[in-house]
């Protein structure tokens, strides 16, 4: 059984209740009232501040950031007017929270469509727009038997920002208005960072990087990290000053992570341990996988190599001009990773024995890779343009 799910949620509990402490509820009302966005958790929550850091010059009031996860709630913190857990979607945590925080509207990323918050914002006539909509083949399979309950919720979208045509079509069959669809582009193909000139200069320093090639492996599953560290063992052989980072998507694991590392006989450090002489270096620290793809050779994104996970950001590697490896359960990204290959700025992989052997063609020819990676700018290009509609939209409905 997964407990992950209920971990989150009761990480805390009492405020995802509405029942916060008097002195939080007093800094809340003294803010309030507030444009609501939400993001489920790290990657969304990313997205989300790069959205309102456009808007906040144009829309003057507090912003509030709620998330799903831990993690995505420290990303938030500092970033914005206020940072909450997302409240427990049913009735009174929800009644409570739009008690307190006051929405003057509500933004929701992707695919964040809770039918008793929606009921809620309806009731009390708070604008919401959906923004970045997406929603899967697969998804909407599992949403079209109930699509007559979601018909209801639908209702209290003022608008529906869709990536494309297709999101778009299955939003529609779902039962939202055509009055309330636009097509705006997707927002995932913006660069999720800016890269910071002299970080990758001051970390290769830090971890005393000489002369090294690095694999970065980010956001890895259980079993990816055993595929990594059996190639890992085999580059080593061609490769002697070859380093491995790697980030577990779950911090939970690093420990678990590091004791497979061991096993496989590497000089194995924690990144908030820092061992001098370190083969492997797993990071268990959050929200600083994006800076150290910077220092990759190569990277490989993990979530792709696990059938039921279909994958995490594919982008965040290639800001950087790293060359970057996916392996083939990208369905999360299907039509990201299409275009990366279109392009050729990436590489996916069908299967290990694959993997082994792009990761030591591009370890041994890192300047035509990096070459390709650059041609990701493309796509990064059409994700300017989709933050451009997507606040003109927005922008349309608060500020008239």
């Amino acid at each position: 059984m997964n407990l992950r799910p209920f971990r989150v949620l009761s990480y805390r509990f009492k405020e995802r209740l509405g029942l916060w402490d008097h002195r939080l509820k007093g800094n809340i009302f003294s803010k309030a009232p507030f444009l609501w966005a939400h993001g489920a958790s790290v990657g969304e929550v990313r997205l989300t501040l790069l959205l309102l850091k456009e808007l906040k010059p144009l829309i003057n009031w507090p912003f509030l950031l709620t998330s799903m996860t831990p993690q995505g709630l420290q990303i938030g913190e500092g970033k914005v007017d206020q940072v909450l857990p997302f409240p427990i979607p049913f009735g009174p945590p929800v009644q409570r929270f739009f008690d307190v925080v006051k929405p003057r509207g509500l933004l929701l990323s992707e695919t964040e469509i809770w039918p008793s918050v929606l009921k809620e914002a309806r009731r009390r006539k708070v604008p919401v727009i959906l923004f970045n909509g997406r929603l899967s083949e697969r998804s909407f399979r599992r949403l079209y038997p109930f699509r007559f309950f979601f018909k209801k919720a639908f209702e209290a979208f003022t608008l529906v920002l869709v990536r494309s045509e297709e999101d778009g079509e299955r939003f529609l069959r779902l039962g939202v208005s055509e009055d309330k669809m636009r097509v705006t582009g997707d927002l995932k193909f913006l660069k999720p960072f800016e890269p910071l000139e002299g970080i990758i200069e001051d970390l290769k320093r830090e971890l005393e990087l000489k002369g090294h090639k690095v694999i970065v492996a980010g956001s890895t599953h259980k079993g990816e990290e055993d595929l990594l560290f059996r190639l890992f063992k085999d580059l080593k052989r061609e490769f002697p000053l070859l380093k491995l980072i790697i980030a577990p998507r779950h911090i939970e694991r690093a420990h678990g992570v590091k004791e497979l590392a061991e096993n496989y006989g590497f000089r194995t450090s924690l990144r908030t341990q820092q061992q001098i002489g370190w083969e492997v270096m797993v990071l268990d620290t959050v929200g600083e996988l994006w800076k150290f793809y910077g220092l990759g050779d190569v990277a490989v994104v993990g979530g792709t190599f696990v059938k039921k996970i279909g994958g995490h950001n594919l982008l965040e590697p290639l800001v950087w001009g790293v060359p970057t490896i996916y392996g083939p359960f990208v369905q999360n990204f299907k039509e990201l990773s299409e275009r990366l290959k279109t392009i050729g700025a990436a590489h996916q992989v069908k299967d290990p024995k694959e993997l082994g052997k792009v990761l030591a063609s591009l370890l041994k020819d890192p300047a035509s890779s990096r070459e390709r990676a650059k041609r990701a700018e493309l796509l990064f290009k059409e994700g300017r343009r989709a933050l451009k509609e997507t606040v003109e939209a927005i922008v349309g409905i608060f500020i008239k």
